[in-house]
C-alpha cells in the first residue's frame, strides 16, 4: 500500500469515525431535547393548572370579600334607616300637642315616690304646673314638688331625691324603647 493510500485511508476512516460521532451527537442532542420538551410540556401543563387553581381562588377570594363588603353596607343602611326611624318617632313625641302631652307627662309623673322633686325642662314649664304635681301627690298619698331647678334636656322629667334620679326624659325613655323594640322593628322593616 502506498503512502497516498495510507493517508486516504486514514482519512476516510476519521470522516467516517466522525460522521458516526456527529450522528451519535445528534442523535444523543435529539433524545435530550426530546426529554426536555416532555419536561417542558409537563410543566407548562402543571403551571398553567396550577394559574389557573390560583385564578379561581383570588376570584372566590374577592366574591367571598365583596360579599362581605355588600353586607356591611347593607348593615350600616340598615342601621342609619332604624336611627332616622327612632329619631322621627322622638320628634313626634316632642310635638305632641299639650293635652296629648301632659297625659305623657302624667303617666311618667306615677312613677313618682314620696319625697321627690320634680324637674322638667323649659319644655314642659307651661305644661308641668304645682297643680298637677299636687294633683299626682293627692292622688298618689306622697309628698311631691316642683323643683325650681330647670333641666337641660328637651322633654320629658326627672324625678330626684336624696341624690337618686330616676330620669324620663323622652332621650332616655326612647333609647329604652328601642332596646326593646329595634329587632321587632327591623323584622317590619327589612323582612
Amino acid at each position: 500500500m502506498s503512502k497516498e493510500a495510507i493517508i486516504e485511508r486514514i482519512l476516510s476512516d476519521a470522516d467516517a469515525q466522525a460522521r458516526a460521532a456527529i450522528e451519535e451527537a445528534e442523535n444523543k442532542a435529539a433524545e435530550i431535547l426530546a426529554v426536555a420538551e416532555k419536561q417542558c410540556d409537563s410543566y407548562r401543563r402543571k403551571v398553567a393548572a396550577d394559574t389557573a387553581r390560583a385564578v379561581e381562588d383570588v376570584a372566590a377570594r374577592a366574591e367571598v370579600v365583596a360579599g362581605l363588603d355588600a353586607g356591611k353596607l347593607m348593615l350600616a343602611a340598615k342601621a342609619d334607616i332604624l336611627d332616622r326611624v327612632y329619631a322621627m318617632a322622638l320628634e313626634k313625641a316632642r310635638a305632641l300637642d299639650k293635652k296629648t302631652y301632659r297625659k305623657v307627662v302624667e303617666g311618667m309623673l306615677q312613677c313618682a315616690e314620696n319625697g321627690d322633686k320634680v324637674i322638667v325642662s323649659e319644655r314642659e314649664r307651661g305644661i308641668v304646673t304645682k297643680d298637677m304635681v299636687a294633683e299626682v301627690a293627692k292622688s298618689k298619698n306622697i309628698k311631691l314638688t316642683l323643683s325650681s331647678e330647670k333641666g337641660t334636656f328637651d322633654g320629658g322629667i326627672i324625678l330626684t331625691s336624696d341624690g337618686v334620679d330616676k330620669n324620663f326624659t323622652l332621650e332616655t325613655e326612647f333609647a329604652l324603647l328601642r332596646t326593646e323594640t329595634e329587632a321587632e322593628t327591623a323584622k317590619k322593616l327589612f323582612g
